[in-house]
């Protein structure tokens, strides 16, 4: 007699524990910019061109650290200018891989205000391939931070981005791995969490596998390789993430954020050793 009780209990702790889990973190964007961005002096800045073209080169050298805070300086100094917006939010999202995975707190406000600089570039006419794939891309990182009622509305708005880029340039490798994650976050979402979730988009891991395969021939990097293993091991084909992963590791750092996660690459591979 008391069986049904109990499994009342389990059934309502269990949801209660997820319900915690995915509850919204707190952001306070106005103290981590406070934190992480700063103006300069009006002596130390070159021309806006200039500038812009100081972030694309460190960028381009993988050098993130220096080109997140020009960037972020940037956008300080002229915060109404959807190319710096964009290139902000950009700087923002690298910010993410600068961080260790252990400090949520840092990643959610960094995709945080990765986010909130795509918006306000967009709202400001940044309608470009890479500055509305950079929206996709920050929406994608961003939906855990939402309640749990906005969820569905929120990834239904980042395919429906990340798409749209893709019908105008179809090898927009950014857009190509938002896409790869969304569908592969939707197809391995727990029981539970569909249970509160409703209208969810449709996705399928054979639809991650193919825009994460097509993520890699548009632009070979880590990162990319990296989506792809995770929807490969997703699929439980572990010889194949093996062969992405060590093909990964196999090629000098060549793109932005190679060198930011190969901590990651390595820590996903280590487990496929021997298999």
């Amino acid at each position: 007699m008391r069986v049904l009780p109990t499994l009342s209990r389990f059934a309502l702790g269990s949801a209660l524990l997820v319900l915690a889990a995915c509850s919204a973190p707190r952001i306070d964007l106005a103290d981590w910019r406070s934190r992480t961005s700063h103006e300069r002096p009006m002596a130390a800045r070159p021309s806006l061109e200039a500038d812009l073209a100081t972030v694309e080169r460190l960028r381009e050298a993988d050098e993130l650290v220096r080109a997140r805070e020009l960037a972020l300086a940037l956008a300080a100094e002229h915060p109404d200018d959807p190319t710096v917006l964009s290139a902000a939010s950009r700087a923002e999202s690298d910010g993410v891989f600068l961080r260790p995975e252990a400090d949520t707190d840092a990643r959610n406000h960094a995709a945080a205000s990765a986010l909130d600089y795509a918006e306000r570039a967009t709202s400001l006419g940044a309608h470009g391939p890479a500055a509305r794939a950079q929206l996709g891309w920050a929406l994608g990182t961003t939906t855990h931070l939402q309640s749990m009622s906005a969820r569905s509305a929120h990834a239904r708005r980042t395919r429906a981005v990340a798409l749209a880029v893709i019908d105008e340039e179809p090898v927009n490798a950014t857009a190509l791995a938002t896409l790869a994650i969304v569908n592969l976050r939707l197809s391995t979402l727990p029981w539970m969490a569909r249970l509160f979730a409703s209208d969810l988009p449709e996705a399928s891991l054979a639809d991650a596998e193919s825009f994460a395969r097509r993520a890699v021939e548009a632009r070979p990097s880590r990162e990319n390789r990296l989506v792809l293993a995770k929807v490969l091991l997703a699929l439980e084909r572990e010889a194949d993430a093996r062969s992405v992963l060590e093909a990964a590791l196999a090629t000098p750092p060549r793109f932005p954020r190679d060198r930011a996660v190969e901590a990651s690459v390595r820590a996903h591979l280590a487990p496929l050793a021997g298999r």
